[in-house]
């Protein structure tokens, strides 16, 4: 007997013994008795579940054929499907009387077959013969059908046989359920409610036995496909549906189903969704395919139930339904009465429908009384009117409006009564469905403006933040959903919560939930215990972002007003799905940054860039931030080894840095300045930092080698000098040398001040009136502004002179000595002074300090020189971004050269070290520190050349082939240690004890890797003097006697496998990287040049060893603004006020990469950078519909377009056909009477050939448009060829321009 797994949780006892029965799979083979007494258990704790609910419900049954009395229902269990084409399937199944109260009913599927409480209930019902469906229109409702069950988590309710609409029902079901690999998706609930008495060999799920005055049921019940007798109206069961009810009547014939079927569906359509504070009555809809006057009426009863005729029962509401046309019969037949009656008044409907042919087809009167003819009618002729009619919507194929049967089915049910004025629960089922085109164009629609502006759809907002539903997102911005009003910190606590505890990932395998939650446990607080963990949420995601920007920005969410209290915590829970009443106002400046943060924490692409989209704030910092923050988790997901994720976070990161790009070139093409400006400006919403720090934190080197940035960069590096000719290259070397010379050189003025002037009737307002203003209205009034701004004269080209424009001499000598490029050469300079006496005291003076005059001038020089550099790179750690100091050693240290630096220094200290301690007889040592120290100080020079465009690739290129290196080396040591005291040991047996045997092991392999071979010794060629007098035998000759050949083999294997194979290996690794780095050379260059100019621009004029001096001031100078800052701070007791003494302060702390704006300024800029935003999407939207990957998407879409004609084409040929072979049969007397009316064969089949000369046409021309779309594709890639070939000579010509104008 096979175990049934239940949906949902049992009882305890059964948790208990299913655990067991999990342990009890891993024993060996004699225990397999105990497992099959568990099984048993747990299935008998459930089936006596069953049995007692069935006993006390009092539940009946017919007691035979033809007999009206009721007995106790013995007929239920589970039916095991044998030889139905799948194996051995079970469902659960029960026999009950037609009467059978429905709520009993709901309760057995609920609470005992442990169903999921359906959110849609989709009953379909029509013809319970077989019959043609068309195979586009079964393609589309098989897709539909299964996607609407499975996007809704509905039930599909049926009559349960396997003819008819049931069967394409089930095999719609079978045939869907195979494409997909998710298990939620492949249980598709398929409740069959069928007649008892039809069910063929039913015998063998009757009558089961009893133990005392309970019947224990069938399980299982045998249901074998072979066993069945299918004659008359006997029918099987069909066995794709999951679950069965079986209605009993007492008679052989069909219908005993249809009232109970439809107050079960009544009663599913008064229960609700779910249970809690937040219920929503369940929507049914019914989906009408085929069928004939059983159908009709079923129809007539969901649309009038028959409480609206006589008790007025408002609990009972009619039902809409859905229409197939196409499908033939019934739903034909209502189709087609719906269109003819459509501008008819009610009068006159009866008469249309009495003269329509295809309702007699289905209602015959010549095979049922004029009495139920009548009666049919009139369903028809109260369905046609309204307000029913409206409850009825049809499905046809060539209609744009409804292309796939799932969106019908959802117009439909937002038809029902229920639905009709609740816009908040019909956008639950659009959200449910993620049919945003059904919410954009029947719900938030401008006729319905008053109702959905005064619902409230906080809760839709909430669960389509949290399902990932953007476009839905997108909508509810535009017309419902004020941030500002919505967004509290309730929400937003909740909004994380939900999403990374949830049990199901929405994402799947892009998703970083994994990663968040690992990162959030890191940073359990002291002093909370587990259940008030989702109060202090907040403050840990904070933390978070701030670990993943390695803390270089100030924490978010560290204030006391983000931590929960108590009843929030409580109310949290319920947030995303209820409406708050009482939302506060204003809790975030800008609500579209927070959820901006959320979505890219959590790696969801199309609501990351909606809220980017609207961010006022900078769309380009913003940008690169987002760049930066999935770089972190990708590296992440790289140490986790989640290469899928890795590789989409990397993706997801150039997407926004490439968005950087755009808006950024929207910028440069418009105002070059206030581009530049962008660049250095201080984001106060994103920690304090620049554009140009994010970037080159994140390495996001595209951005970096921007136009923009290399201009901007290449201003800073020269200074406030005028560099443009030779004559002033010239003059600019020499005046390092003659001084005398700067008067004569031309300076610029800083050019990131900005000046502007505001209107002359608007000076009295007070800034401190700007400042209260939200950040909307700072933007409007900036942007009215905008015609009043100009940019200053600051970059107007100025020269040393005694006029009021003129630059002072002491100025002019300020500009030259503080550009970083002066300071660039200087300190080179220097340096060489430095190496040049570090090598002249090393070679003519180092001598033990025991002696006189020991140590020297010279070497005391150069001590006191190389603390000057030690002191630097202390101020270099001072000055880095991150707020706390050991951050800010982890960032100093992230750069290699600050590693070189410090081991270069460690040596040098040793070096000093032990030239004190050591005495005359190991005083070698210290020279040898002293040495190694002097040969790093020589490979820092390598740094130097970073500035230089064609030297700093191949500096680059030497330390990515170092790293290959050291990787190489490593296999190399397998082979020399393997090799080398494997022909040692042969060589020489039973050494002394002594760790130099492994150096003497290694020595020989090698130096054999350069050609010294030492073959003598290896082919024992030596003599006793030899080995002797050469140290390198250990007074020890080799022993070759026993077995000569076999070093020698060892050493030509060892040869082959080093000197051929693993030195082309590295060969080829070295030519692999000086690849890769040249085709993005001057990329890397530019990227890396940019952290060479930000040291030298930092850094102080003076260069080592006059730096201290330098190095004083600045203290003391930071000692005074610091205590200016803290006494102007005590001196405020307002938090505004406070704020804007810190703005002051770090305005005066500005500088040319770090500039902080004021107010009006920065909010200029942010509306500066939005307007180009718009733009770039703009162009980009154009530049689109331009291209050839639009011509070819609208191609396809004719060429789909084209295809259904034909198939439409096809079936309409095919109906024709088998409508001639009809009409070939002899004519009965009747049809010879009214022969001249009917339409002859000749005439079919010149319709028939036309049709076929149709599709033949309609062939040729979509073979013509594939043609056509081949030879676009290879046009196109020609042109990309061609522009390949194009951008190759422009950047050989831009190089060999700026090589002529160096």
């Amino acid at each position: 007997m096979e175990v049934r797994e239940p949906v949902q949780q049992m009882t305890t006892d059964r948790q208990i013994i299913e655990e067991e029965v999990v342990k009890a799979k891993t024993e060996e083979l004699e225990h397999k008795p105990n497992i099959d007494i568990l099984k048993h258990t747990s299935e008998q704790n459930w089936q006596k579940e069953i049995a007692q609910f069935i006993k006390s419900k009092e539940i009946k049954q017919r007691s035979g054929e033809g007999v009206d009395e009721l007995e106790d229902c013995d007929s239920f269990g589970e039916i095991n499907f044998i030889g139905f084409g799948h194996g051995s399937k079970s469902a659960p199944y029960i026999r009950v009387d037609k009467n059978t109260n429905a709520e009993i009913l709901w309760d057995l599927l609920i609470n005992y077959w442990h169903m999921p409480r359906p959110k849609v209930l989709i009953s379909v019902t029509g013809g319970a013969q077989d019959f043609f469906f068309k195979d586009r229109l079964k393609n589309l409702f098989n897709k539909g059908l299964y996607k609407a069950a499975v996007s809704t988590g509905g039930w599909i309710v049926t009559g349960g046989t396997g003819v008819g609409v049931m069967k394409k029902v089930g095999e719609a079901i079978k045939e869907e359920s195979k494409g997909t690999t998710n298990d939620s998706h492949r249980h598709v609930v398929a409740l069959g409610i069928a007649t008892w008495g039809i069910i063929s060999n039913n015998t063998v799920m009757e009558k089961s036995s009893k133990n005392g005055d309970l019947h224990e049921g069938f399980w299982p019940a045998e249901y074998v496909e072979k066993e069945l007798k299918l004659s008359g109206k006997q029918t099987s069961l069909d066995s794709n549906h999951t679950h069965f009810i079986l209605v009993d009547h007492g008679k052989v014939d069909y219908g005993a189903d249809i009232g109970l079927r439809a107050n079960l569906e009544q009663f599913i359509n008064t229960k609700q969704t779910k249970e809690g504070k937040e219920k929503s009555a369940i929507p049914v809809v019914l989906v009408v395919v085929q069928g004939g006057v059983g159908t009709i009426e079923t129809v007539y009863k969901s649309l009038i139930p028959p409480q609206d005729n006589s008790s007025g029962d408002s609990k009972v509401e009619s039902i809409p339904v859905v229409i197939v046309e196409g499908s033939g019969k019934a739903a034909d037949a209502i189709a087609e009465a719906l269109r003819k009656t459509k501008q008819v008044d009610s009068t006159g409907i009866r008469d249309i429908l009495e003269g329509m042919d295809i309702i007699r087809d289905v209602v015959d009167p010549k095979r049922i009384n004029q009495t139920k003819f009548q009666e049919c009618l009139g369903w028809f002729e109260q369905m046609m009117s309204s307000p029913y009619r409206e409850m009825i919507t049809v499905f046809r194929m060539q209609e744009e409006n409804f292309k796939d049967i799932d969106r019908a089915i959802l117009h439909g049910l937002l038809q029902a009564k229920s639905l009709t004025d609740k816009i908040d629960k019909q956008l639950n089922l659009a959200l449910n469905w993620n049919r945003c085109d059904i919410a954009r164009e029947e719900i938030i629609t401008a006729e319905r403006r008053t109702k959905w502006q005064e619902a409230s759809l906080e809760g839709n907002m909430m669960t389509a933040l949290i399902d990932n539903r953007p476009d839905f997102v997108e909508l509810f911005l535009q017309h419902v959903i004020h941030l500002d009003k919505f967004l509290t910190i309730e929400r937003l606590n909740s909004l994380y919560q939900k999403v990374i505890y949830s049990k199901q990932s929405i994402d799947g395998r892009t998703s970083t939930i994994d990663i968040l939650r690992t990162r959030l446990e890191s940073y359990q607080l002291k002093g909370i215990t587990r259940g008030d963990e989702c109060r202090f949420l907040l403050r840990r995601v904070g933390k978070v972002i701030q670990e993943l920007t390695f803390h270089e920005y100030d924490r978010y969410y560290k204030e006391e007003k983000f931590v929960l209290k108590e009843q929030d915590k409580q109310d949290t829970e319920s947030v995303p799905m209820t409406t708050s009443t009482n939302c506060k106002e204003d809790e975030f400046e800008c609500p579209d940054q927070h959820l901006f943060l959320w979505a890219v924490l959590l790696n969801r692409r199309e609501m990351a860039k909606i809220f980017w989209q609207r961010l006022t704030i900078g769309n380009i910092g913003s940008a690169l931030f987002a760049g930066r923050i999935l770089k972190a988790l990708s590296r992440h997901a790289e140490i986790e080894e989640e290469l899928t994720l890795y590789y989409d976070l990397t993706n997801h990161a150039d997407e926004f840095e490439d968005l950087a790009i755009g808006v950024m070139d929207n910028c440069y093409e418009d105002d070059k300045k206030m581009s530049k400006l962008a660049l250095v400006r201080k984001l106060t919403d994103w920690g304090g930092t620049t554009c140009f720090s994010i970037a080159y934190a994140a390495e996001q080197m595209k951005f970096i080698e921007h136009d923009c940035c290399q201009t901007k960069l290449q201003r800073v590096w020269k200074g406030n000098v005028q560099i443009h000719s030779y004559k002033q290259w010239i003059a600019y070397v020499f005046a390092a040398i003659f001084p005398f010379i700067i008067p004569f050189m031309t300076f610029l003025t800083k050019d990131y001040q900005v000046e502007y002037q505001e209107e002359e009737n608007k000076e009295s307002k007070k800034v401190e009136t700007y400042k209260e203003l939200s950040r909307w209205d700072k933007l409007k009034n900036v942007l009215r502004w905008k015609s009043n701004y100009k940019p200053g004269k600051g970059s107007e080209i100025r020269r040393v002179g005694g006029r009021p424009d003129d630059v002072t001499l002491w100025e002019g000598m300020g500009y030259y000595y503080k550009a970083p490029m002066s300071k660039f050469f200087f300190n080179i300079f220097l340096y060489v002074v430095l190496l040049f006496l570090f090598s002249w005291f090393i070679l003519t003076d180092l001598r033990p300090a025991s002696e006189e005059n020991s140590p020297s001038v010279v070497e005391w020089i150069v001590i006191a020189w190389v603390a000057t550099l030690i002191i630097e790179e202390f101020r270099q750690i001072h000055s880095k971004d991150p707020k706390s100091a050991f951050y800010r050693v982890l960032s100093w240290a992230s750069d290699a050269w600050n590693i070189f630096d410090f081991l270069m220094f460690l040596f040098f200290i040793i070096s000093i070290i032990l030239r004190f301690t050591l005495s005359t007889e190991k005083f070698y040592r210290a020279r040898i520190f002293y040495c190694v120290t002097l040969m790093l100080f020589y490979f820092r020079l390598l740094h130097m050349g970073f500035v230089q465009k064609d030297i700093g690739p191949k500096i680059i290129m030497i330390f990515k082939m170092l790293k290959d290196l050291m990787y190489f080396l490593v296999i190399l040591i397998i082979f020399i240690l393997s090799f080398g005291i494997a022909s040692e040991a042969i060589l020489y047996p039973n050494m002394e004890p002594d760790i130099r045997v492994f150096f003497k092991s290694i020595y020989k392999p090698y130096w054999q890797l350069y050609g010294e071979l030492f073959l003598e010794e290896i082919e024992g060629l030596t003599d006793n003097a030899t080995c002797y007098e050469d140290p390198r035998y250990v007074e020890r000759c080799p022993e070759t006697e026993q077995y000569p050949w076999v070093a020698p083999v060892l050493t030509a294997i060892y040869m082959l496998i080093s000197n051929i194979l693993l030195i082309n290996l590295l060969i080829a690794m070295f030519s692999f990287t000086f690849q890769k780095v040249q085709e993005k050379s001057e990329t890397i260059w530019r990227f890396y040049r940019y952290e060479l100019i930000n040291e030298y621009y930092d850094r102080p004029a003076l260069a080592p060893p006059l730096i201290i001096f330098n190095h004083m001031y600045r203290f003391c100078k930071w000692s005074y603004m610091k205590y200016e800052l803290k006494s102007e701070l005590n001196k405020e007791k307002q938090e505004q006020k406070k704020a804007d003494v810190i703005k002051k302060h770090e305005t005066k702390m500005s500088h040319c990469l770090r500039v902080r704006l004021d107010d009006r300024l920065e909010d200029y800029l942010n509306g500066f950078e939005k307007k180009h935003m718009e733009n770039y999407f703009i162009k980009k939207n154009q530049e689109y519909a331009k291209s050839w990957e639009s011509t070819v998407t609208s191609s396809g879409d004719r060429i789909d377009k084209m295809s259904n004609d034909m198939e439409e084409m096809r079936e309409l040929i095919g109906v024709s056909g088998k409508q001639e072979t009809t009409q070939v049969k002899p004519p009965t007397g009747e049809q010879r009477q009214s022969i001249h009316s009917t339409t002859p064969n000749d005439e079919m089949a010149t319709q028939i050939g036309q049709l076929t000369t149709k599709v033949s046409q309609m062939e040729n021309k979509m073979d013509e448009m594939v043609n056509q779309n081949g030879q676009l594709t290879t046009k196109v890639a020609q042109i990309e060829n061609k522009m390949d070939k194009i951008l190759e000579m422009l950047e050989k010509s831009l190089s060999l321009k700026t090589e002529s104008e160096c």
